[in-house]
């Protein structure tokens, strides 16, 4: 009787459902430490005139294009970011080194500004378009585990699995591709509009972007599966019986 219990408890877990590892609280993981490392990281104190100058440098050179030649920087870059996330094994230790870096350049911007990297950070998870390309590398980066998990298990479920992560790539393609397009967008705001409109105009980036995040997550959790509703294992009485006493 108790290992009945047990063989129906091991399918349903935080994980796993129905014996299938679940996609999207791979992503919950994945997110949540990356916005924790990021808040930990940033709030350093770290100098490294080299670095930060480095970085500025080629801001700069970001900020000073035009908005299609500027999404068409900010874009691939981010896509190629995403792909490398993809790689099985080196896709999570890529995903990691990515956040940490960026962290450090975001504590040694909080320096450079004679602010904490804290208050930097918060600026950018104001606007918009942080919100649609930090959840797309979390995705990513859970596509890679969960291709280790498919091709490790197969099964008569390998096809329909493999499906999934390349509509998953292309969901991750999609929204970096909606991200670089508000991001270039409000860059041209904030170097166009004195103060506190360069702020202002940006944040009602908001006002297109809560719809489209809305749609997003619709379509994510159709692509995923996470979105149906949960099927109850079926167990007869003479299951329990037969594990209770034992097959002749």
């Amino acid at each position: 009787m108790v290992d009945l219990h047990k063989e129906l408890l091991k399918d349903d877990s935080f994980l796993f459902r129905n014996g299938s590892l679940r996609f999207g609280r791979i992503f919950l993981i994945l997110f949540i430490l990356q916005m924790a490392i990021y808040v930990a990281i940033s709030s350093l104190s770290l100098h490294n005139a080299s670095l930060y100058n480095t970085f500025k440098s080629e801001q700069n050179s970001i900020d000073s294009k035009s908005f299609l030649p500027m999404f068409l920087s900010i874009f691939p870059h981010n896509l190629l970011i995403a792909s490398i996330e993809f790689i099985p094994v080196i896709g999570v230790f890529f995903y990691f080194f990515s956040i940490v870096e960026t962290a450090v350049i975001i504590a040694l911007e909080g320096t450079g500004l004679h602010t904490s990297g804290m208050l930097v950070f918060f600026t950018l998870a104001i606007l918009p378009h942080t919100w649609l390309e930090l959840p797309s590398y979390s995705i990513a980066t859970g596509a890679s585990l969960y291709l280790i998990y498919t091709l490790v298990k197969r099964g008569d479920q390998f096809r329909s699995r493999m499906k999934k992560i390349g509509l998953i790539y292309l969901f991750v393609v999609l929204e970096l591709m909606i991200a670089g397009l508000f991001e270039s967008t409000e860059i041209i705001m904030e170097i166009t509009y004195p103060a506190p409109y360069d702020l202002l105009y940006p944040m009602m980036m908001w006002i297109p972007a809560v719809p489209v995040i809305i749609l997003l997550i619709f379509l994510f959790r159709r692509i995923t599966g996470d979105g149906n509703r949960r099927r109850m294992k079926k167990v007869s009485p003479t299951d329990i019986i037969d594990e209770s006493f034992g097959r002749e």
